[in-house]
């Protein structure tokens, strides 16, 4: 797709979204002990009960849309925020069930944590996810047959590219909105990379930005609560 327009006549395009994980990063952090971890759990509610609502306020005082992506896990966990989410007219998107990469299970076991994803989702929202982000933006090969298979428009965990592209599978087309890590918060604000200031990452993404305005890509920023 080297020769990717975007319509109406404009230069780029920038997404804000944001990863909604929750509670379930503690059975990815400490599987064997995360129902006992009771200060690493109090962490990772803080996204869903504090964090998100703060965004949403932020996002309505400015008018701006975003996608969420969440796991079925926390969105059973927190319907409240999902309910918040769909109302104030934000996409709902595909997150895995407890954050499972799908590099680490078998075709079956990858194949089930869609399916379950896809039903917790639809219960809530009335409607089948559109969009699919890997946990940890991790893919099998076969993986993105699969999201097609199940009816997904587009993945958002690849980055072969800077705007928009198809990646073909066996059962037609499927939209690829490419991502990178430079713009994801994580690597910046990490315990175990080091916490950054907020000057240092608005530098960064300023200048990101400017890279893909430059060249008429899709800047998108993937942010945690």
């Amino acid at each position: 797709m080297t020769a990717f327009r975007w319509p109406a006549g404009k230069r780029c395009a920038c997404v804000l979204s944001f990863d909604v994980d929750g509670e379930t990063i503690p059975f990815v952090r400490d599987p064997e002990n995360a129902r006992r971890r009771l200060t690493l759990q109090s962490e990772a509610a803080y996204g869903p009960t504090v964090g998100a609502p703060r965004l949403l306020d932020l996002l309505a005082e400015y008018g701006l849309q975003a996608s969420f992506f969440v796991p079925g896990f926390t969105a059973e966990r927190h319907p409240e925020v999902i309910e918040r989410i769909l109302r104030e007219g934000h996409e709902l998107g595909h997150h895995g069930y407890l954050h499972e990469r799908p590099d680490t299970l078998d075709d079956a076991q990858e194949e089930a944590v869609l399916a379950r994803g896809i039903e917790v989702l639809e219960r809530l929202s009335g409607a089948k996810p559109r969009g699919y982000r890997s946990p940890s933006w991790e893919l099998k090969p076969g993986t993105p047959a699969l999201l097609k298979r199940y009816g997904f428009v587009y993945d958002s965990s690849l980055m072969g590219d800077d705007v928009p592209y198809l990646v073909e599978t066996p059962h037609g087309q499927l939209l690829e909105l490419p991502i990178q890590w430079i713009n994801d918060d994580a690597p910046h604000y990490s315990r175990t990379t080091g916490i950054s200031s907020q000057e240092k990452v608005l530098e960064i993404w300023r200048e990101e930005f400017a890279g893909y305005h430059r060249y008429g890509g899709c800047f998108i920023l993937t942010m945690h609560p």
